[in-house]
């Protein structure tokens, strides 16, 4: 069962997501915030697999929200759904450490594949947020090259664009959960990244891209 918290301070659109959820029997949502303060304490008290965050919220900045989180509940995968198109604000979620971007004209599909893919360890890049990191890549990233890697790392960094977790990772290639933060580790330092939505950045502007996540 995946466990969900959203925050949105619109009853409808909460509703809305309880309604998609009928279809998915191993998504339920846990909890519910109507703001960002209301959602940090939750997630002190409760465990949650995954965190819906809505960008426009009272109080907190849903952007200094996902900060929050992901400064105090390192590994904890935040989805921004909100209303704002992906040209606004994608790219500055990602980099916060958002795992993926969706607006509310999204599916249900869309919804509960993002869920999914996210709560496994995943990250949830659309086609056209895809463009817009790899179109960013190219204006900040020109000197980059998979080279630099060795051929472990290479290996661990195509598991993580395939949207791979640590654990899955570890299993796949025989080696301890250790050991495979180690490489990334390495591989975000050899790259001058900072994250995964950066390497999933940096797959698409070399074409390495061909298993990673949409």
């Amino acid at each position: 069962m995946i466990g969900v918290l959203v925050v949105d301070d619109h009853p409808l659109i909460r509703m809305g997501l309880e309604m998609a959820f009928v279809d998915a029997p191993d998504i339920q949502i846990l909890a519910e915030a109507g703001e960002g303060e209301q959602a940090l304490e939750l997630l002190a008290e409760s465990r949650f697999d995954v965190v819906v965050l809505d960008i426009s919220i009272p109080g907190k900045h849903g952007i200094d929200v996902l900060k929050c989180i992901v400064e105090r509940h390192p590994g904890l995968p935040v989805l921004l759904y909100t209303r704002f198109p992906e040209d606004q604000y994608a790219v500055r979620a990602l980099r916060a450490g958002a795992v993926g971007y969706l607006t509310k004209k999204s599916s249900p599909e869309d919804i509960i594949e993002a869920i999914r893919t996210t709560a496994g360890g995943g990250t949830y890049i659309t086609p056209l947020v895809g463009q817009m990191l790899n179109r960013e890549m190219q204006r900040n990233r020109v000197n980059l090259t998979p080279e630099d890697l060795s051929d472990r790392e290479f290996q661990v960094f195509q598991l993580i664009v395939r949207g791979f977790s640590t654990t899955e990772i570890a299993y796949d290639l025989g080696l301890s959960v250790k050991t495979v933060s180690t490489h990334r580790a390495h591989v975000l330092q050899k790259l001058g990244l900072h994250g995964t939505a950066d390497l999933v950045r940096f797959a698409l502007r070399y074409g390495l891209d061909e298993h990673a996540p949409q």
